[in-house]
Order: C-alpha cells, then structure tokens, then sequence
C-alpha cells in the first residue's frame, strides 16, 4: 500500500485561501520538477561551494587562460549574481568582452570560434570535482522518491531540472543515489536549454513541453528564490528547500556538526549573491529543510 507521511516540525505550508474567499478546484498535479544542487541534497555538505568558488576559477584559469583565481572570481561572482548558472554566465561574460586575450601560441579548437565551450565546463566538473563531499546517498531522501514514484493514487512524473551542465548533473545525482528515479528523457541540465536558463520562461517552456505537463499541473522544488518565484509566475505550485537547521526561528546548535553544516551553508549562500532562501516570500507556497521531507507537503496536498 502507498506509504503515508507523517508531517514533521520542519515542513510547513503557506496556504492562504484566495483574496474573494471563493476556492476553487485545482488541476491534478502530474508533475514533480526538482533542483539538484542544494535541494536534493543539503546545502551543507560545503560542496557548492566547492563547485562555484575552486571549481568555476580553476576551470576559467586553465581553460579560459584568466590570469589568476581572483580575476577569474571577480567575473565568475558578476555574472553568476545575474544568471544563478556557471555556463550561462560565462557565455555572456565573454560576449561582454570580460575574458582575456589567447595567450601568444595558443589557437581555437579547428570550428570554434568561442572561448568557451559549456561542453568544456561540463567535462571539468563531472571528472574534477570533489564529489566525495556529498556525503553519498541519504536513504531517507532515497525512500522519499522511491514512495513518491510507486505512489498509484499520486501517479507523478518525476523530472530534474538544473542550471548545471548535464555530464556533471548526472554524475551528482549517481552520487546521492538518486539517478534511477530521473532517467535521460527525464533530466535537463542547463547545457539543454542555452541560450536560456532557470529562471527564463524560455527555459521553462522547453522542459514543459519535453515532459508534455502544464505549469499547473506541476510542482517545483527548489532552494533559489529566483527559480521558485520564476515557476511561480507560470503558474506551479512551488516548495523551498531551505537547508537543514536553516528554518526561520529553528533553535542554533554551536556544537560539533551542526555548526560546520550551519558554516558550509553560510558559505554556500556567498557564491549565491541575492538569492537566499526566503520562506516569506509570496511565491513560496511550502517549505522543506531537505528533500526527505517533501512527502509530508505531498500527503497535505495530495492525499494519501
């Protein structure tokens, strides 16, 4: 029989009945949409930042020939503010003009006529990245799905979609044991949808019309604000992840792991510039601490 979640103290839904008090039956939810990095799994491991501080500088220092960590963070940090993508943000940062010159001897693969290539940074990160910090797979999270996905009353389709590129998208979710649950036709990465990214319409629009779902029909799950309010305007329902312990009001624990998950998170929101989780905003219409909870706010909304 399908399993029935027991709501926790750190799952809440932001449920407020319509202006003109009238309510009115929504359409069937279809769809589940999840973020990868920092909603499936925590944003404390101190992977993200990882990824977006040693991983985006020592990619643009060997590959795009900036000169030092710290020029190539400067530009990394502008653009990432404005795109929340790596790839996306280095585009437009060289069709700026933001990146140097090729050093004397050094050419342009035969066809290229770009610096950057998002193949390029996809290859860096799925082979170079420290993936160890993940932690491995969280067999509550695990469970969470697998319910989710043998659910008959529910019937979900359950897709990924990240605003990393697909080879390193995929090697995350192998790593927190999640990628049978997201199969090719089921996962986009941001290396699908250039010259567009989450929180683009456009972008959207591509994945919505790949899965064959209406927004409405779906839910976004999610731990970028930008994002959350982005699939909102289309019309999804929408949950934030915002990190375990990070609930607003949720008791602080100085000692021991708790507070290294709390700095690894810190850490984590300073390469997101603008974009920290905000459980009050009106585009959220529930929020998590870590994916493993989303079964509860599924059981408020869907029934067992």
């Amino acid at each position: 029989s399908p399993r029935t979640f027991t709501m926790t103290m750190t799952a809440s839904i932001n449920d407020d009945p319509p202006e003109d008090g009238i309510k009115r039956d929504r359409p069937k939810i279809t769809t589940i949409i999840f973020d990868v990095d920092d909603t499936l799994y925590d944003v404390g491991t101190g992977f993200t930042a990882h990824r977006n501080i040693d991983g985006a500088t020592s990619f643009m220092v060997e590959k795009l020939h900036f000169p030092s960590v710290e020029e190539a963070l400067v530009v990394r940090n502008e653009y990432f503010k404005k795109y929340h993508s790596t790839a996306k943000g280095l585009v437009v940062a060289e069709a700026d003009g933001k990146f140097p010159p090729l050093p004397e001897g050094v050419t342009l693969p035969p066809g290229r006529t770009n610096i950057f290539d998002a193949g390029d940074l996809d290859d860096y990160w799925a082979s170079k990245l420290d993936f160890s910090l993940l932690g491995g797979p969280d067999p509550k999270c695990v469970d969470t799905l697998q319910s989710m996905s043998d659910n008959p009353n529910w019937n979900l389709n359950l897709v990924a979609f990240s605003n990393g590129p697909r080879k390193y998208v995929s090697r995350v979710l192998k790593e927190i044991g999640l990628d049978s649950f997201f199969p090719a036709d089921n996962l986009f990465a941001v290396t699908d949808v250039l010259p567009h990214c989450k929180p683009d319409k456009a972008s959207f629009d591509l994945v919505l019309k790949s899965v064959g779902a209406r927004p409405e029909e779906c839910i976004m799950v999610e731990d970028s604000m930008k994002n959350v309010r982005g699939a909102k305007a289309l019309g999804m329902r929408t949950i934030l992840v915002v990190g375990r312990g990070r609930r607003r009001g949720a008791p602080t624990n100085e000692d021991g792991n708790d507070a290294k998950l709390d700095e690894n998170a810190k850490n984590a929101e300073a390469t997101k510039a603008g974009d920290a989780p905000d459980e009050s905003d009106p585009a959220v219409d529930a929020v998590v601490e870590v994916a493993s909870e989303i079964g509860d706010v599924l059981n408020m909304w869907l029934g067992a």
